[in-house]
């Protein structure tokens, strides 16, 4: 997996290799999304209606503007019951991060993946991130219970 140290330490971060890992970042979320949906157990939904923004640090470094991100609603039956928010795309040991809560629970869904390669999604509880697992309808439906 790249780096994400050495790309934030090499000596010129164009705006246009922002842009680029911005807009892939958009894309993967659509993605997961989209197979998050439709995984979802009899009697679930989702909604994809609020926004998050995302402002990160070399964004602010190329004058890059604000990027609106979707966050994941899930419903039981028709009942607010979990979310998926993307938290962070330049995190050391990932390559993105979104936190996924379901009442109590909160895991992190990280992508493994290096830059602009096909995603590697795992989950992995907040009260113990050794405990990754590759996010898949099962491992989704056993958060879900």
């Amino acid at each position: 997996m790249a780096d994400v140290l050495e790309e934030l330490t090499a000596d010129v971060l164009t705006r246009a290799q922002v842009e680029d890992r911005v807009e892939d970042w958009a894309q993967r979320i659509a993605g997961l999304y989209g197979r998050i949906e439709s995984w979802l157990p009899p009697g679930w939904s989702s909604r994809r209606t609020r926004r998050v923004r995302m402002i990160e640090e070399p964004m602010r470094e190329v004058d890059l503007p604000p990027r609106e991100l979707p966050v994941l609603d899930l419903l039981a039956d028709e009942a607010p019951a979990a979310t998926i928010e993307p938290r962070g795309l330049w995190i050391v040991g990932a390559n993105g991060r979104l936190d996924l809560r379901r009442g109590a629970d909160h895991h992190l869904i990280l992508d493994r993946a290096a830059n602009f390669e096909e995603p590697d999604w795992v989950l992995v509880p907040l009260s113990d991130r050794r405990r990754a697992v590759p996010l898949d309808r099962s491992v989704l439906s056993s958060v879900l219970r």
